[in-house]
């Protein structure tokens, strides 16, 4: 009811006996699926009644609950508190691991021998396997939370020496390796490349036309819808891609249309320098003579000003009278 879709989950003896109906009309035979699945529950089977050994031991069985309601209250209130909540965490962290590690043999069994691409028990494995390591990260942070709190107030937690501490932060680092390790596996490129090469023998198959009882073989329920939803969401990338592609090709033509602008801008900037360093020194050179015309002695300074102040008087008579 917790872990998985109840509205498509069905037991291992509905699957099996439906499985062995089956069996008269066809070569399938279901014994090695139904017996990975008894080994599964065997396996948890082991790690609930060992957990169930130790609880009724050392808990009253009357009041005892599960470490999602009081382990992680006793987080919240450890600092107003001397209680210590890292004995029943840790004895919740160790039933975790050992059901991480029985669905981590399943899950390298079926990674291994099935198609997980169309296996719905591998894909329901590790989306429980993917779940295990995200609550077991959530628990080892907050034992990493006690012991932190532990050390920076060692007077309220006299019972607690170095020794137990230093044996907690071993079991908080064991615990992180034994998550980090399983994390590393179901992210690793090999187990990539064997979800991408079954997805492609399945591919494969439909594009020959087999039959759609081919296709049951495999486990292929849900393949059609599955199917769609990728190509729909392939479809939505390739149209966004493209508005994408529009709008930078209006920026390159734009940028282009500026810099061409600026182009012949330049362009002119520098015909204009041109033209003002040539008339910069023609009027230097002008200057020079008129000095050097001037300079050359006081009746000619004189006889410059006569010469100009009757030209004027000529152009003003013309003006007027012609």
């Amino acid at each position: 009811l917790k872990r998985t879709n109840t509205y498509t989950t069905v037991s291992v003896g509905t699957a099996a006996m439906e499985d062995y109906r089956r069996m008269d009309g066809a070569t399938m035979d279901p014994f090695p699926l139904v017996k990975e699945k008894v080994q599964t529950a065997v396996r948890q089977l082991e790690a609930d009644m060992t957990t169930w050994r130790e609880q009724l031991k050392r808990t009253n069985t009357y009041t005892t609950v599960s470490v999602g309601t009081a382990a992680m209250e006793d987080y919240r209130r450890m600092d107003g508190a001397t209680m210590d909540p890292f004995p029943l965490v840790k004895e919740k962290v160790q039933t975790a691991v050992r059901q991480l590690e029985a669905d981590m043999t399943t899950w390298r069994e079926q990674l291994k021998r099935t198609n997980t691409y169309t296996n719905q028990g591998f894909q329901r494995v590790n989306r429980s396997v993917r779940s295990q390591l995200k609550k077991l990260n959530s628990h080892i942070k907050a034992l990493s939370t006690t012991i932190t709190a532990v050390e920076s107030q060692r007077s309220r937690f006299p019972n607690i020496d170095d020794a137990e501490l230093d044996n907690r932060k071993d079991f908080v680092a064991q615990t992180r390796a034994v998550v980090d390790g399983y994390h590393k596996l179901i992210t690793d490129p090999a187990t990539k490349a064997k979800k991408a090469e079954d997805k492609r023998k399945v591919e494969d198959m439909r594009s020959t036309d087999v039959q759609e009882s081919d296709f049951h073989t495999l486990g292929n329920d849900r393949f059609e819808t599955q199917q769609q939803e990728q190509e729909d969401f392939e479809t939505k990338q390739d149209e966004v891609l493209d508005d994408m592609t529009t709008v930078l090709g209006r920026l390159g033509v734009a940028a282009e249309a500026i810099d061409m602008e600026l182009a012949e801008h330049k362009e002119l900037i520098q015909e204009l320098d041109t033209e003002v360093a040539t008339a910069q020194s023609r009027m230097g050179v002008a200057m020079k003579k008129l000095q050097k015309l001037l300079g050359t002695s006081s009746n000619s300074k004189i006889c410059c000003l006569f010469m100009m102040f009757l030209m004027v008087l000529i152009l003003l008579a013309i003006a007027v009278f012609g």
